[in-house]
């Protein structure tokens, strides 16, 4: 009997022996892997429970000197304005590791490339992702061109043409059959990559039975009949869709990519510039902003999954996009200042307080200031890239 007992406890304690072994293994593995992941510049770490946090930041980020270039931490990731509950670090030689944001005063003496880096981690200390990129600080220049702007309202504002005009020295030549304050362009409100792709009408404004690139022949979004039967014959596209049908996910994603295509397939050499839609305002911006029949502008939805949708429209395109010839992709969704940029009205607390809180006016289409941020990315990406086409 007492032999027994002692073989069950050999056993025992044997079996706990090798649980234990194999428990040491794992853990070092995932150590190690830990460690060649955080070397990689790249990473998404996930251990003991820890929450995954993922960042997207372009291979190639532009500041051409003169400017004040910034990077928001709430528009880097999938985590949206919940990154505040993380710490995030900035590494680079040159610019400010803040807060809440990269930020960069880019000058001639500064003119090069830097490695920047970006790190999230958890209140105990332990990384969740990393991503490493390139900040490349090149020369303001002034050029003219001829430009072709096609997208929806938030391409059809003077404040960015103004804004690219005082970079250019007012050499921007600006096409397109429609006009808003001043300036040329194919910018439809409401539009989305999908109406550009169909037979689409147009009936706000003047209106048009049908949208110009659409061809009756072929049946589709047509470059040469748009050039044919316009007579506009730009230096460069500006492709600045994606807000309309942000919720379709892939979908619409896929489409904005389609319109290059379609554009490639028609021009192989034409510089396309796909400019990264913004993120709105806050969720009292988005919860309060009606049409103009007064109904809400986006009923049951947040402000978390309307920013994931910008997210993963980004990734997709980056993805997608990386390497198509003379694609070149504007990062204005990391940086236009969607906390700050936009036009707010004080409203009070509730109906019987005299304390006030900030509203967004409009969540979608920011004040001068927003336009501005967003005009200073697509000249920055004009300045570093513009020599492989010019």
């Amino acid at each position: 009997m007492k032999n027994n007992i002692q073989n069950k406890l050999l056993i025992a304690v044997t079996a706990l022996m090798v649980v234990f072994a194999l428990f040491t293994a794992v853990l070092t593995v995932n150590v190690i892997q830990m460690k060649k992941n955080m070397g990689s510049g790249n990473v998404a770490v996930s251990s003991n429970g820890t929450q995954e946090v993922e960042i997207h930041l372009p291979e190639v980020y532009y500041a051409a000197s003169g400017l004040t270039m910034e990077i928001y931490n709430n528009q880097i990731t999938d985590q949206g304005t919940h990154i505040s509950e993380f710490d995030v670090l900035w590494e680079c030689e040159v610019g400010e590791s803040l807060a809440r944001k990269y930020s960069v005063t880019a000058t001639d003496e500064m003119i090069g490339e830097y490695p920047l880096a970006v790190s999230v981690f958890d209140t105990q200390g332990n990384l969740l992702a990393k991503k490493e990129s390139v900040l490349k600080v090149v020369e303001a220049k002034q050029w003219q061109f001829s430009i072709l702007a096609i997208g929806d309202s938030l391409s059809a504002d003077g404040d960015l043409y103004n804004r690219l005009q005082e970079h250019l020295a007012g050499q921007l030549i600006c096409n397109g059959t429609r006009g808003y304050e001043g300036y040329l362009t194919e910018a439809r409100l409401g539009f989305s990559a999908s109406d550009y792709l169909t037979e689409t009408g147009y009936y706000l404004e003047e209106g048009e039975e049908v949208h110009k690139f659409w061809n009756p022949e072929s049946g589709r979004f047509d470059w040469n009949y748009y050039k044919t039967t316009t007579g506009f014959n730009p230096d460069m596209v500006l492709l600045h869709l994606g807000t309309n049908g942000l919720l379709s996910g892939e979908e619409n994603a896929a489409n904005i990519c389609k319109m290059v295509e379609l554009i490639r397939k028609d021009d192989k050499n034409l510089p396309i510039y796909v400019v990264n839609t913004i993120y709105q305002s806050n969720q009292n911006g988005i919860g309060s902003m009606k049409m103009n029949n007064g109904s809400l502008m986006f009923p049951g939805q947040y402000k978390q999954q309307r920013d994931l949708a910008v997210f993963q429209l980004m990734q997709y395109l980056a993805e997608e996009l990386s390497d198509a010839k003379n694609v070149y992709l504007v990062p204005a969704g990391i940086s236009m200042d969607s906390a700050y940029a936009f036009t707010t009205e004080e409203r009070a607390v509730n109906p019987y307080s005299e304390i006030t809180e900030s509203v967004a006016v409009d969540a979608v289409h920011p004040a001068a200031i927003g336009y501005y941020q967003i005009a200073d990315t697509i000249y920055s990406t004009l300045c570093g890239t513009m020599e492989e086409w010019k």
